[in-house]
């Protein structure tokens, strides 16, 4: 648990271990969408945009 999840009670804080590994998954997904060898394929990263920002 990070030091700042601490403070949490300890069903909330369980829950938020959930969240490192729902973020790797959108993550890893915006990289496989992600071709460097195809200039359009930033296009489809957009649609990723707003999930990010709600995670971050």
């Amino acid at each position: 648990m990070h030091l700042y999840n601490a403070w949490l009670p300890p069903p909330v804080a369980a829950q938020t271990a959930g969240e490192r590994d729902s973020f790797s998954r959108i993550i890893a997904t915006v990289n496989s969408s992600f071709n460097r060898d195809d200039p359009e394929s930033v296009y489809s990263t957009l649609r990723y945009i707003s999930v990010l920002d709600l995670r971050i």
